[in-house]
């Protein structure tokens, strides 16, 4: 736990909830109505860490000054990091994708991932599991019609959103081959890699870590714009 304060401060909220709060006490708001933005789950924590801060709407100023500055660093772009899957001990760079659960166990806001096939044996089964039963996360899970198991994932993930992909008005199945998970908005996977045990065990397997909130933003928003169209919701 960071001694400093303002660390902590910064450590627990999001970028898009420190831009939020920021523009709300810059507007004369009361704290504890602008801490609204915070989902409620985590509320009683942030309200705790502004006043271990002396932060608050009294000296809206300062408040929105250290707000903007995380806003500012959580938003902006970090490094491109590797991701591999290699047989045996053979990826020996970069991160391993069978690691990756571990940053979906950190989520604080929002979980949203696509994938084409999702096999019962991927260690994402139960960390989504996991995530979708933690009230303060919104979490979204696109999959295939035919190779993603929509219907057992609604019963398996209770309160996520989950989507398979459509039937076009003409005939034609879509096929959903999109890979990628976006965590809090901001971090984003971009792999080759199905949800499976090969893929995150066995197989070469190959994937970005990139830290870039409008990159993540965007491809959360080109597949929430889709829905109704390409992507139906699967209803448990």
């Amino acid at each position: 736990m960071h001694s400093d304060p303002f660390a902590s401060l910064g450590s627990f909220l999001t970028a898009r909830e420190a831009e939020a709060l920021a523009a709300l006490l810059a507007s004369e708001a009361h704290l504890a109505s602008s801490l609204r933005e915070v989902r409620q789950a985590r509320r009683a924590d942030a309200e705790r860490l502004f006043s271990e801060a002396n932060l608050d709407h009294t000296n809206a100023e300062r408040a929105v000054a250290v707000l903007s500055a995380i806003a500012g660093a959580k938003a902006s772009t970090g490094d491109l990091t590797p991701v591999w899957t290699m047989p045996g001990n053979e990826a020996t760079v970069g991160r391993l994708m069978s690691e990756f659960h571990r940053l979906v166990d950190q989520a604080q806001e929002s979980v949203t991932c696509a994938t084409y096939n999702f096999e019962t044996s991927s260690k994402m089964w139960g960390v989504l599991q996991e995530a979708a039963s933690r009230p303060e996360l919104d979490v979204t899970v696109y999959v295939d019609a035919d190779k993603g198991q929509p219907g057992r994932l609604v019963q398996h993930l209770r309160g996520a959103s989950v989507y398979r992909s459509a039937t076009l008005s003409d005939g034609p199945q879509v096929v959903s081959h999109a890979k990628f998970t976006v965590i809090d908005h901001k971090v984003l996977l971009l792999a080759s890699a199905n949800f499976s045990y090969s893929a995150e065990n066995r197989n070469v397997e190959f994937g970005l870590l990139v830290e870039d909130a409008a990159l993540a933003q965007s491809i959360e928003s080109t597949m929430a714009s889709k829905q109704g169209s390409l992507y139906e919701r699967v209803i448990g």
